[in-house]
């Protein structure tokens, strides 16, 4: 008994430090959440890993492919880096949950949980207090690996598994015969730790990468009991989520075996568990009990799973549009007019802000120097129609017009592993957006620099084709809206019954060439070329020239039009 009052001692002292520090931690939460509400998130480099795993474990829905964004729209927006950027939400299931809805397209409106829960949280601090504390308590890591384990199949059951409780049940009662009868059966004891262990090894090709989701159980069933506690929440969805609980309840327990990461957490108590798990077939049993249980019920998690996100993400959006800059609600309308009033782009440290045409066969030819803001115009409209659409909430000072997706073609560059240049690719990509545009709901498309591969005249005249059967194509009932940025000004005279024109200015001095990134009403007038060749030091002669032919050159385009 003596040997054994220390040790009780250090264990109750480590004990009582981790509950103390638990309490303060919580203690101090609301605190955390009231200081971070409504406060920009910094300008993040990527998204975490985890956050593609619902759109990536559950699949995407049947219309994803129509509505949803396709690899190169996602990539040209940089959507991953805008949603780590604007994401307020407290869990990862919150994040895989909003990244799903912007993938697949999705509209806010589609959910009927959403709304609600945002609005109540921009008007009841009281709730969305509630809410948080609920949220962040259950960890950032809430969800990670979870969604492997939300279909039926998720564990293959081998008919040997039905062993693990009886091998339990055999140590166990080894274990308490040692103890209270006779010592003689530690014999049995180690026996059985022998063969115990072997058959964990034999089911170790699957117990690794589920232990993780198996863990998840217990938190997510943990958080889903608390959050149908809260009254601020819509009662029909509780009501709904309430009555799904009571079979998933085992759920909560079986995770509980499971053995901790001692490696990770440099925790005694882990190793210590690690052995019990060891010796008990902890792990083995949950994944029999889990495999058992998800083949009624797994559709029921995933759909308590997706409820936590859905309020995480409804609270994260209303705290976004708490924030201090521009986020506007849109003002839908099926009127082919349609415009965003000073677009930013959530990823531009000090953005300027400047408005967008949205017109139904219509659009903007966009022209200006290289660098002047033409590529980051068109993303600034992408993003803004993209999360308008998905979350409701757009960067800007209003949106008014039409629910539109989004299909770019904007960054380009050369197919190495197929061996095609980027002029192939980028050919490949028109032809997927004209046959795309004949049966698309409204779609904004977004062009830059169309065939910047070949001739200046088949660049112009095939320009020209492109940009109108995408704005009006053949058979569509409600045409769709293009921006294309160019470097060639014969477009805007080509154009100029369909899309209106417009320009981005550059300032050349002394110290080079200088943007202010507004955008201006018509098409750009400035020679870039030789005004740069001249602060660069070109021979005068040479510009001299230069300016002649490019005088000649513009008399015979206003002769030949």
């Amino acid at each position: 008994m003596t040997f054994w009052l220390p040790v009780l001692f250090v264990v109750a002292v480590v004990v009582g430090a981790r509950l103390a520090r638990a309490a303060r931690a919580h203690a101090e939460l609301p605190a955390q959440l009231r200081a971070r509400w409504g406060q920009p998130r910094e300008i993040a480099t990527e998204l975490d890993d985890g956050a593609a795993e619902a759109w990536v474990e559950r699949g995407t829905p049947s219309d994803a492919p129509v509505a949803g964004i396709d690899a190169r729209t996602w990539d040209d927006l940089h959507l991953t880096r805008v949603l780590a950027s604007i994401d307020h939400t407290e869990t990862l299931l919150g994040a895989q949950l909003l990244y799903r809805r912007v993938r697949d397209g999705e509209a806010w409106a589609d959910s009927p949980t959403l709304e609600p829960v945002a609005s109540r949280c921009a008007t009841d601090a009281l709730a969305r207090e509630q809410l948080g504390v609920v949220l962040a308590s259950a960890g950032r890591g809430l969800g990670r690996g979870f969604w492997r384990l939300t279909t039926p199949d998720a564990i293959a059951l081998q008919w040997w598994y039905t062993s693990f409780p009886l091998l339990t049940m055999a140590m166990l009662s080894a274990i308490a015969w040692t103890v209270f009868s006779d010592p003689r059966a530690l014999l049995a004891v180690a026996g059985l730790a022998v063969l115990n262990m072997g058959v964990r090894a034999a089911a170790t090709w699957q117990v690794p990468s589920l232990l993780t989701p198996i863990r998840q159980m217990t938190g997510v069933l943990a958080t889903v009991e608390r959050l149908v506690a809260i009254d601020a929440l819509p009662a029909a969805d509780r009501a709904r989520i309430h009555a799904t609980l009571a079979p998933l309840r085992p759920l909560r327990t079986i995770g509980r075996w499971v053995s901790r990461d001692a490696t990770a957490s440099n925790d005694l108590v882990a190793s210590a568990w690690e052995y019990v798990n060891l010796l008990l077939l902890l792990d083995a049993n949950a994944l029999l009990f889990t495999g058992r249980r998800l083949r009624a019920h797994a559709t029921a998690l995933a759909g308590v799973a997706t409820w936590i996100g859905e309020v995480d993400m409804a609270r994260a959006v209303a705290s976004l549009r708490a924030e201090p800059r521009a986020w506007c609600r849109p003002q839908w309308s099926e009127r082919d007019q349609g415009a965003i009033v000073g677009a930013w782009h959530p990823l531009i440290p000090a953005p300027v802000a400047n408005d967008v045409p949205l017109d139904a066969r219509g659009g903007l030819v966009i022209t200006g120097a290289n660098m002047s803001g033409k590529s980051t115009y068109l993303r600034t409209a992408g993003v803004a129609a993209v999360l308008a659409r998905s979350l409701d909430t757009c960067p800007a000072t209003a949106w008014t017009g039409r629910i539109l997706r989004v299909r770019s073609l904007i960054g380009r560059a050369d197919d190495l592993a197929s061996g095609r240049s980027y002029y192939m690719v980028e050919a490949e990509g028109v032809v997927a957006l004209l046959q795309d545009a004949a049966s698309a709901p409204p779609t904004l498309y977004l062009l830059d620099e169309l065939l910047r591969g070949t001739n200046t005249v088949e660049r112009i005249a095939a320009g020209e084709a492109v940009v109108r059967a995408l704005a009006a194509p053949p058979g569509s009932t409600h045409g769709h809206t293009v921006l294309v940025a160019t470097h060639d000004g014969e477009l805007v005279a080509l154009l100029h019954d369909q899309l209106a024109a417009c320009h981005f200015r550059e300032t050349i001095d002394a110290d080079g060439m200088h943007f202010d990134h507004v955008r201006r009403d018509g098409p750009a007038r400035t020679r870039t070329a030789m005004a740069l060749l001249a602060v660069c030091g070109a021979p005068p002669a040479l510009l001299h020239d230069a300016r002649t032919r490019a005088a000649a050159l513009d008399a015979r385009a206003a002769d030949g039009a």
